[in-house]
């Protein structure tokens, strides 16, 4: 329950937020269309121990993640909706053989073994303009995750996302960006029945970094 009605104050933020911020400019605000590509990593999803109780782990593998994005309102304030797409793998980390030294162990990876389609909502502001022309951005929202995989029913996780990042001009109407964001679901996009014995369930973290194209409308 409170990580219910925590979204939904977090969600209510999102869409008050920027408007708030916007109230004072009776001229609107500006629209933007952007591209991004980028790669995401994972921590927690599943856990477990071998037969000597080293540790185990499942998670999804390094997916190029490509995006597209609409926002809308000026440098104070900003609200977005960003779509993603990729192919997570699935990764395996163990130990390599009984009494290794090697903390981290031995990964093995199956490529390409999830789709996983994202859609973000947030809010975004201007912390500080660099010398050079560089805006510094941050920018929190809430982040919908649908996990598939052939043979498993599909997975929808639902969590917080709070990002940081640069924004350059190019010219004319045309920006760069680079970011770097950081998300949290409560739930693992895997299925607990399609574990290994002795395998829990985790919550998981996400962490991604990209750049992109950006187009002023």
């Amino acid at each position: 329950m409170r990580t219910t009605l925590g979204l939904v104050l977090l969600g209510y933020l999102v869409i008050t937020a920027p408007v708030a911020a916007q109230s004072g400019h009776p001229g609107g605000g500006a629209w933007r269309v952007a591209l991004t590509v980028g790669t995401s990593t994972f921590n927690g999803a599943a856990a477990g121990a071998n037969e000597s109780g080293e540790g185990q782990v499942f998670r999804p593998y390094r997916p190029t993640m490509v995006g597209v994005g609409l926002s809308y309102g000026r440098d104070r304030g900003r609200l977005a909706l960003v779509a993603k797409y990729g192919q997570p793998g699935l990764g395996f980390r163990g130990v390599a053989n009984q009494g290794t030294e090697d903390a981290t162990g031995l990964l093995i990876v199956a490529e390409n073994a999830f789709h996983l389609a994202t859609v973000t909502a947030s809010a975004g502001t201007r912390l500080v303009k660099l010398r050079g022309g560089p805006v510094l951005r941050s920018s929190i929202g809430v982040t919908l995750e649908r996990w598939s995989a052939p043979g498993t029913p599909t997975r929808t996780l639902v969590g917080p996302e709070a990002g940081l990042g640069l924004e350059f001009a190019l010219s004319g109407s045309l920006l760069a960006t680079m970011e770097g964001e950081l998300g949290f679901t409560a739930g693992s996009p895997f299925q607990a029945g399609d574990l290994p014995e002795g395998f829990r369930l985790r919550s998981t973290w996400r962490r991604t970094l990209q750049a992109g194209v950006a187009l002023k409308l």
